[in-house]
């Protein structure tokens, strides 16, 4: 509890490789003992980054997925929820809590309005963090089998996919995990590298995402999934067939 070292995601990966499986999240704390103690709790059932500034939250989130952020407000450098209203201006849906000293009834309208999807005041209690992230992953995951992509609709439980005059084809579930990754970021470029993580055995061969993109592409349309010369992918507009 009482631990100030940051513990590395990546060191726990590699002494457990079961953990990676656990759902990522990006902790925004810029107080060192109060952001030691929150990752080394919810470690327990998350893999957890942590961030101390907004600037180094940005740097995470244009790297990475996350499956949830838990952001306080009072940083060195920026409102925390600034960083929130920035990703969901970009159309990026991750769940997010804000985590803050502030609990006035306006300021947490103000955390709910710019796009937090929960809000938990300090002091709090680890278990009850823990729970509510809980809660938020679950709610999201209900609100997400079904994928918007343009005027396409992914279901991400059966794999099947619509078309925008309701003709459905069935995916591997590779490709539907691969659609999905990109859709959930659409303001990010993945890299091939980040999409073997991803969706696939990173061992697997490089190419492996070219080949797959090849295959969505042609059971479905090709504006789908957009290539960034140079960078990779990221999900595309096919409404605009």
């Amino acid at each position: 509890m009482t631990n100030e070292t940051e513990i590395p995601t990546s060191a726990l990966a590699l002494s457990d490789p079961s953990r990676l499986l656990l759902p990522a999240v990006l902790l925004v704390e810029d107080d060192e003992r109060l952001g030691a103690m929150t990752q080394e709790m919810l470690s327990e059932d998350f893999q957890v980054s942590w961030a101390r500034t907004g600037a180094e939250a940005r740097a995470l989130l244009s790297g990475a997925h996350y499956d949830a952020l838990v952001v306080d407000r009072r940083l060195p450098d920026v409102d925390g929820l600034r960083i929130v209203r920035d990703l969901r201006a970009a159309g990026m849906t991750t769940p997010a809590l804000m985590l803050t000293a502030l609990a006035e009834v306006d300021d947490i309208v103000a955390g709910l309005d710019g796009g937090a999807n929960d809000y938990l005041t300090k002091p709090f209690h680890f278990a009850e963090l823990q729970a509510r992230l809980h809660a938020m992953l679950r709610g999201f995951a209900a609100r997400t089998a079904t994928i918007a992509i343009g005027d396409w609709m992914l279901d991400t439980v059966s794999s099947r996919i619509e078309d925008p005059d309701g003709h459905g084809l069935t995916l591997t579930r590779a490709q539907a995990a691969l659609l999905a990754t990109l859709a959930a970021s659409p303001a990010h470029v993945f890299s091939r590298e980040e999409l073997l993580r991803e969706v696939f055995d990173d061992a697997s061969e490089p190419n492996t995402v070219d080949v797959y993109v090849s295959y969505i592409r042609g059971k479905t349309t090709r504006s789908i999934i957009e290539t960034v010369r140079g960078r990779g992918y990221r999900i595309g507009s096919p409404e605009a067939d």
